[in-house]
C-alpha cells in the first residue's frame, strides 16, 4: 500500500513574522482578505488549519471565503496562548474565569470544526505549564487537564480532540511536553475522539525518534494528526521540513507508509525572513519527493532487513535507492 498524505498549511504562517528581538516583524504583514489566495496558489496544497477565534469569528464567511478558493478546512486550532490575559494558563489556570473562558473559546471551536467540516480539533494548551519549581500544583494542575479534555470530547463524538504536545516554550515546562504523556492524558479522559497530534518539531525538540513515537500512538489508536517542520534539537525554530533531519523524515514517512497512516500533513513552519509562499511550496514538494522514495522501496526487501535488525543492510539499501 503506497503511502498518500493530503496537505494543507497553517493560515498562522502568513501572521506578522515577528520574534522578541524584531517585536514589528521582519516582513511587512499579509492582509487578511490575501492569505487564502495566497495559501490556494502554493502547488499541492489541498487544505488550511485555523484558528479560533485568531484567524476567524464568523464561520459562515470563513467557510465561504475557504471554499472560494477550492480549500477544505484540514483542523481547528483552539487559540487560548497569545494574550496576556493566558499568561497563567488556559484550561489549568488557577482563575476560574480565566478557566471557563478558555472552555467556552474550545467549545465554539469544537462547533465551528464541525460547521467547517473539520474532523480535527488542535489543541496546544501553549501556556499551561510552569518556569520555576514549586511554583504549580501538579496533581492539580493534571486533574485539571483531564477534566477539560474529557469535557470537550464529550461536546461532538464526530470531532477528534488532538492534543499537541510541546517540551518548553513558552512556559519553560510545559504541562504536556512529549508523546508518552499525551498519550497518557488522552487515556486518562477516558474519550476515544482525544489523541496525539504529533508535531515533528515538537517531537524532535523532545529528543524523541519521530518515527518510533508515532508507531507508538498509532497502536494505541490515538496518532490523529500531523504537523511538519524541522529544527536543531534546542529550539522550536520551525524550520522546513527536512531541511536538518532529513533520514529522521524518512523513517517517520516510511512507518506512515507501514501503518497505512491515512490523513493530513499540515505544515507548521515560520518563515520569518523568507518568502512565505516559496517556502510552503518547497515543504510540500521536498515532502513529496520523499514520499515518493518511501513508496519507491521494496517492502520485502525492507522487512527483511528490519526483521533481522541489519542496520547496515539498511544504510546499504537506502543509500543505492538514493544515489542510484
Amino acid at each position: 500500500m503506497a503511502l498518500k498524505l493530503k496537505y494543507a498549511i497553517e493560515a498562522s504562517i502568513f501572521w506578522p513574522p515577528a520574534d522578541r528581538i524584531v517585536p514589528g516583524g521582519y516582513k511587512k504583514p499579509v492582509k487578511p482578505e490575501d492569505i487564502y489566495r495566497l495559501i490556494r496558489s502554493v502547488e499541492g496544497c489541498e487544505g488550511v488549519e485555523l484558528y479560533y477565534p485568531y484567524d476567524f469569528d464568523d464561520v459562515k464567511k470563513i467557510k465561504s471565503v475557504v471554499e472560494g478558493e477550492g480549500l477544505a478546512v484540514s483542523a481547528v486550532g483552539i487559540g487560548f496562548f497569545s494574550e496576556a490575559k493566558w499568561q497563567q494558563g488556559g484550561v489549568t489556570s488557577f482563575d476560574r474565569a480565566i478557566r471557563q473562558e478558555a472552555m467556552n473559546i474550545s467549545r465554539r471551536a469544537i462547533e465551528a470544526a464541525g460547521r467547517l467540516g473539520a474532523g480535527i480539533v488542535v489543541f496546544w494548551p501553549g501556556q499551561d505549564g510552569y518556569d520555576y519549581y514549586f511554583q504549580v500544583d501538579y496533581q492539580k494542575k493534571w486533574q485539571l487537564m483531564v477534566d477539560a479534555l474529557r469535557a470537550l470530547g464529550h461536546i461532538d463524538k464526530n470531532i477528534t480532540i488532538g492534543i499537541e504536545y510541546k517540551p518548553k516554550e513558552p512556559r519553560t515546562h510545559m504541562l504536556v511536553p512529549n508523546a508518552a504523556k499525551a498519550l497518557k492524558l488522552a487515556e486518562d479522559t477516558g474519550c476515544a475522539n482525544v489523541g496525539v497530534i504529533m508535531d515533528i518539531g515538537h517531537s524532535l525538540l523532545a529528543h524523541e525518534n519521530p518515527a518510533e513515537e508515532a508507531v507508538y500512538l498509532f497502536n494505541r489508536k490515538r496518532l490523529v494528526h500531523l504537523h511538519s517542520n524541522d529544527n536543531y534539537n534546542d529550539w522550536d525554530f520551525d524550520l522546513l521540513p527536512a531541511s536538518v533531519h532529513f533520514w529522521e523524515n524518512i523513517e517517520f514517512l516510511y512507518w506512515l507508509k507501514r501503518m497505512n497512516y491515512k490523513g493530513w500533513m499540515n505544515f507548521d513552519i515560520c518563515p520569518f525572513r523568507e518568502d512565505s509562499v516559496k517556502a510552503c511550496s518547497l515543504s510540500i514538494r521536498h515532502t513529496r519527493k520523499m514520499v515518493d522514495f518511501v513508496n519507491s522501496l521494496d517492502d520485502k526487501i525492507m522487512d527483511g532487513l528490519i526483521a533481522e535488525h541489519d542496520a547496515l543492510g539498511t544504510q546499504e539499501y537506502l543509500w543505492k535507492k538514493l544515489f542510484k
